[in-house]
């Protein structure tokens, strides 16, 4: 029985259900893929974590094609909204369907990724406990209109999300080219490595960067209050665009990065980077890299070791914790252009950069407008017409 208060909550018109009350669920043992050696096209085969499409099958029995249909891990209740045919990886895996012609299944799941539910010991969730949680729901036109509305944004992330992943894939093969055949070159010279462009020098990094490696201060002596100096950890301290972000402080500063270092990952995940922009104090986990003379611009010099991830986890050392250490990265030999060209390299790939990072921010506010959305259009804050 619902109370006067719980009735008060509840926004005229809508009604308070469960779960149950308006999916249905089917084991996935007829979709489960039977081999895990996928391919680059075909049916995608799906989890409903974060990495949802797992890769793709040419397997032609047991393909799930009732769609559209939420596929939930009865372990995490992570769930996908799925709109295409595909076959599943997991047993754990729920499909999930609407419970009669008065629910809209985009409106459920929408509701579903807002309702916070504790997770913790490693069991199923649904039948025991998801499916009984209670929701409120409001009449079907309303639900269409509010899925509409989401739909419309999870369309434009995605769109967004797209141009992202093309720019990417753009810088990825600019950086190839410039950094390996240079600009409008025509003349090479072979070296231990291969080709490079007349005029160009192989050095090791030392020649051209001096290399600060980080010294953490005691763990009691950093705290996230604000009080000493910046402290930079690691890899979690980098944002998406290639910034610093401070989580933490210390009062007994070592090793120091100066603005504009490019601050290099040197712990496991070993290589990714990003420009420093205050005096800080960085732990064992980063190196500071800063540009002597012979480089013309240190956003070159970023370039050029976002350039030498893959080339830096090959010299990292460690079974299960992987690091490179100082020596070794003084050590690694780098192809260097005469400044002006370093100049033009710099100036192509920072403008890629930054067509990437205004997306990303357009990203950022795009899922920002859709939480604030779900919190007022999922609870009746905000009404819709249909």
């Amino acid at each position: 029985m619902i109370t006067t208060k719980a009735k008060q909550n509840i926004p005229k018109g809508w009604q308070k259900k469960q779960i149950k009350d308006l999916l249905d669920y089917e084991r996935p043992d007829k979709y489960i893929v039977e081999s895990d050696r996928y391919i680059s096209s075909g049916i995608p085969v799906l989890t409903a974590n974060k990495s949802f499409i797992l890769g793709y099958t040419d397997e032609k029995d047991g393909v799930y094609e009732n769609i559209p249909a939420i596929i939930f891990d009865d372990f995490t209740t992570d769930s996908k909204f799925v709109d295409f045919p595909f076959k599943i990886k997991s047993s754990a895996i729920k499909i999930l369907k609407e419970k009669g012609s008065d629910i809209d299944l985009r409106f459920v799941y929408e509701k579903m990724k807002s309702v916070s539910f504790p997770t913790g010991n490693h069991k199923r969730y649904y039948i025991s406990q998801y499916q009984n949680m209670d929701v409120v729901v409001p009449p079907l036109p309303e639900q269409k209109k509010i899925a509409e509305i989401l739909g419309a944004v999870d369309e434009e992330i995605q769109r967004t999300d797209e141009i992202i992943s093309a720019t990417e894939k753009l810088k990825r093969g600019l950086m190839q080219q410039l950094f390996t055949r240079g600009i409008g070159h025509t003349k090479f010279k072979k070296t231990e490595v291969g080709e490079i462009p007349e005029g160009w020098q192989r050095v090791k990094l030392e020649d051209v960067a001096e290399v600060v490696m980080g010294q953490s201060p005691v763990s009691s002596s950093y705290n996230q209050d604000g009080v000493g100096t910046p402290f930079f950890q690691g890899k979690a301290d980098f944002t998406p665009s290639y910034k610093t972000r401070v989580r933490y402080w210390t009062d007994q500063p070592s090793k120091f990065a100066e603005p504009d270092d490019v601050l290099l990952s040197v712990r496991a995940p070993v290589g990714d980077v990003a420009i420093n922009e205050m005096r800080a104090c960085i732990g064992r986990g980063l190196a500071a890299v800063r540009a002597k003379k012979e480089v013309a611009v240190q956003d070159f010099l970023f370039q050029l070791l976002l350039s030498l991830k893959n080339e830096l986890n090959s010299k990292a050392q460690g079974s299960t914790f992987t690091a490179i250490n100082g020596p070794a990265l003084r050590e690694v030999v780098v192809s260097l252009p005469p400044t002006d060209e370093q100049q033009k390299i710099a100036e192509i790939l920072s403008a890629v950069d930054k067509k990437i990072s205004v997306n990303q921010k357009l990203k950022d506010k795009l899922i920002l407008l859709k939480k604030g959305l779900m919190q007022d259009l999922l609870s009746g804050k905000v009404r819709v017409k249909s």
